[in-house]
């Protein structure tokens, strides 16, 4: 190659570079004008139209939002967590105290010296304070109680003495034993009858945050001792400790930490050092509240009168008596002598029939809260009940007056003495005694002789057959007497769950129940007229049900939906009293698949709740609570009514389910408080109604804390539920009714406008949820709905909804049942 091809070839590409430079990005001298816009084409022709979007189902949309609950994936052993805190309570003390030696001098200037040398143990070992010069436990406490055997009376009279962790009174002897001196008043050499109480407990339980300010303690060790003093066994209590353990748990400790049984004394021994009859009693404000409402709840002071009328010794039959009959929602009638007293005979003698004892549990005038006045012979009411009235309350005195026709004559007062005509016509008396007035038994319980009505009268059921080709269940039964009326009920349990699917007591539009008395005209039962009372039998037809919200019945049997049936008979009888009598259930498992019965299906041996812990507390479950033809027995037959596929009927933001009622009912959720069955039966700003409201959450569970779940389970039945045994379920809605609401004038003459004036929980619609939820729930929703907690109750709802199904439901509960079918067919 010569040098100018050369250069020639370089210039070539020096240009080609150039060009494509101009061309890619231009360059930095003038651009060329842009050419005129060319003439628009023609428009294209339109397309088809596309087709239209899918309109969603809510419902479809509602349901597809549920899913399994995964509440054990965390909380599976939250039920044992709950109740291994009350067994450390329950279980035995590793905890002793020995009083070795009481020894009482004249004090060197004035009162009497005592010395009191004791020794601690735990473990069986020596407990050798820490701080190495005092008793460092969580409690101590030594109590003098004088008893006057003259008298019969309990006498504070040398007063008690408490110490702290760093009381100096108390010395460590350096090997487990301490001495306490202090310089007492009165010498207890001089009693006839007393002992030195002493107790110590250690171990301070965390119960719940919200009964701080109840004065319940509990701890996890606790020891008593006492020296005596005469002999202190001079005093024999007409009550029982054990008595009280039927509602409050054993061991019974008062307040959750004063022993009611120390060994070698009578019961209530320790209670008698303040609760006796030479202290003032303490709270008149029980007597006030049930005599005076609107003053009471307005805050209206005493008058001298009422202060004269409200003072009462502080004996312990006092304090039990209107604690009970007056604050607190007892759950038997006071009548029921026999829950306490051993011997009813003892405590109903003449000599106790006293303005003091009737005081106890009844007010004198009951303003505006009397039950209604009637005629015995015709019936007639001749004075309404007043507007505080409360039932299964103890009725005025005034008004069993009035009632007897006596209120006008002048004897009748607060000052009488009651003994001087109410006693035996032997000792001079004309006029009823307290045992002709009080028989000491609940009269809906038991019969005069003091014979359990629920024992004398019963019913059982012989047979159950069911009939494929006609899809008929037939059921032979009988009850041990003609008077006595069986009422039958039939319900499906769902995917062999504890639930109904189909409960007797259906409460959705659909007006056929499953429930049959004898002479009903129930189109769904025929009963045998050849077979003659005592005897019944009774066919039901099942596909005469008219379903509308599940399939039929024969297709839920052919489907395995239905597998089980419970067949169960409430019976109860008509004695003559206002209302009939509550007998016990008897339930029958009807299993499709073997064509027979079968044992402890969700009872007996299978049950989760013990029904007869229940009547430990109830007496006879239903009386107080439901009246006339109740239902009482296993939790199998409360399920018949309390069916999960319901919201709580009188509880708000709770499933009807036994689980959820019961859970709420004692955690102290108000019964009706807006809404419900009762519409406007509790008026926010009525002063009377809303302090009772605020006073009745503030309970705490008689065993005192709600984590003693044995209370009412049978051991290992308390965690998070099983699922698949278990059916989502339904939660009623928060109750928002115009009295939860105050109308507040609008500035610049505007209209009023409504600002929420009873609470912060908002509106809240009804919810599907699972089985944690509506059992768990029952209790944690009871305390955030209690305490208002609208932001907890939320987040509660939320977690809920994160872990869990939380669906709102639709007007025709077909999310409810869509969800119920979803979830549990998981499981089939």
């Amino acid at each position: 190659m010569n040098r100018f091809d050369g250069i020639l070839r370089w210039a070539w590409s020096v240009l080609i570079v150039f060009t494509l430079a101009f061309a890619l990005g231009g360059c930095d001298g003038d651009d060329g004008k842009d050419g005129l816009d060319g003439a628009d084409g023609a428009d294209g022709m339109d397309g088809a139209d596309g087709a239209p979007a899918p309109i969603p189902d809510p419902v479809e949309a509602a349901i597809e939002m549920a899913q399994a609950e995964s509440c054990a994936t965390c909380h599976g052993g939250i039920g044992d967590e709950h109740q291994a805190v009350y067994d450390q309570y329950s279980d035995a003390s590793t905890l002793a105290l020995d009083i070795t030696n009481v020894d009482v001098q004249d004090g060197a200037v004035a009162g009497f010296d005592v010395t009191l040398d004791f020794s601690v143990s735990l473990n069986n070992a020596p407990y050798i304070d820490p701080a190495g010069n005092g008793l460092s436990l969580d409690s101590t406490g030594f109590y003098f109680a004088e008893y006057d055997a003259g008298s019969g009376q309990w006498l504070n009279s040398a007063g008690g003495f408490n110490f702290g962790l760093s009381n100096s009174n108390i010395s460590s002897n350096g090997d487990g034993t301490y001495t306490l001196e202090q310089n007492v008043s009165v010498d207890p050499r001089t009693f006839a009858s007393g002992a030195l109480m002493g107790r110590i407990a250690n171990g301070k339980l965390d119960i719940e945050e919200r009964q701080a300010g109840k004065r319940i303690t509990m701890y996890a060790d606790n020891a008593s001792d006492f020296w005596e003093f005469g002999n202190i066994n001079a005093y024999t209590s007409p009550a029982n400790v054990e008595g009280c353990e039927n509602c409050h748990g054993a061991p019974y400790f008062k307040h959750g930490n004063y022993p009611g049984m120390v060994a070698g004394t009578p019961d209530f021994t320790v209670c008698k050092a303040c609760h006796n009859n030479s202290s003032a009693g303490g709270h008149p404000e029980w007597q006030f509240m049930v005599d005076q409402p609107e003053a009471w709840a307005s805050g209206t002071a005493y008058t001298a009168e009422q202060e004269a009328l409200y003072a009462y010794d502080r004996t312990l039959v006092n304090d039990v008596h209107m604690s009970h009959a007056m604050e607190f929602p007892y759950p038997q009638s006071m009548a029921n002598c026999n829950t306490c007293h051993g011997d009813v005979d003892l405590v109903l003698a003449d000599e106790n029939f006293t303005v003091e004892t009737c005081k106890s549990c009844h007010v004198i005038e009951g303003e505006n809260a009397w039950p209604a006045l009637v005629d015995e012979d015709t019936g007639e009411v001749i004075q309404a009940a007043g507007d505080y009235y409360q039932p299964h309350r103890p009725p005025p005195v005034s008004y069993l007056w009035a009632n007897a026709g006596v209120d006008g004559f002048e004897f009748h007062n607060a000052t009488e003495d009651c003994t001087n005509c109410h006693k035996a016509e032997l000792d001079g008396g004309f006029a009823s005694t307290f045992a002709e007035l009080h028989s000491g038994y609940d009269e809906y319980i038991y019969d005069a002789n003091g014979d359990r009505y629920a024992d004398t009268y019963t019913a059982q059921i012989d047979s159950v057959t069911y009939d494929a080709d006609t899809d008929t269940l037939t059921v032979e039964y009988q009850t041990s007497d003609v008077d006595v009326v069986p009422e039958l009920l039939v319900s499906f349990y769902g995917w062999d769950t504890k639930d109904f699917i189909v409960p007797s007591h259906w409460r959705d539009a659909n007006s056929n129940r499953f429930e049959f008395e004898p002479g009903d005209d129930n189109p769904l039962f025929t009963a045998d007229a050849t077979v003659l009372p005592p005897n019944y039998k009774t066919t039901a037809n099942l596909s005469a049900f008219a379903a509308e919200v599940t399939a039929d019945i024969p297709t839920l049997i052919e489907s395995m939906d239905v597998s089980k049936i419970e067949v169960t008979i409430t019976p109860y009888i008509d004695v003559g009293l206002d209302d009939e009598i509550t007998l016990n259930g008897v339930t029958a498992t009807y299993d499709l698949m073997t064509s027979g019965l079968i044992d402890d299906y969700f009872k007996g041996d299978g049950a989760i709740a013990d029904y007869e812990k229940c009547n430990a507390c109830h007496d006879q479950l239903a009386v107080t609570f439901h009246s006339g033809s109740g239902r009482a027995g296993e939790m199998t037959v409360c399920r018949n009514c309390h069916a999960s596929t319901n919201g709580g009927s009188h509880l708000e933001m709770q499933s009807r389910s036994i689980e959820g009622y019961v859970h709420a009912i004692h955690s102290f959720q108000d019964f009706d408080l807006q809404g419900g069955r009762n519409p406007g039966i509790f008026d926010a700003f009525d002063a009377v109604e809303a302090k009772r409201y605020d006073q009745h959450i503030e309970h705490a569970f008689p065993y005192f804390t709600a984590l003693a779940c044995e209370a009412c389970h049978n051991e290992g039945t308390y965690n998070a539920p099983d699922q698949s045994k278990s059916m989502p379920g339904l939660l009623s809605d928060s109750w928002m009714l115009n009295t939860w609401y105050e109308m507040v004038p609008a500035a610049n003459g505007e209209a009023a406008i409504e600002k929420p004036g009873g609470r912060n929980i908002g509106f809240v619609p009804e919810y599907v949820v699972g089985a944690s939820s509506k059992a768990c729930g029952g209790c944690h929703r009871a305390e955030l709905i209690n305490e208002d907690k609208a932001g907890d109750l939320a987040a509660f709802n939320a977690h809920t909804d994160a872990f869990g199904t939380l669906v709102k439901n639709d007007a025709e509960d077909a999310v409810l049942f869509g969800i119920i079918d979803k979830i549990m067919t998981l499981f089939e």
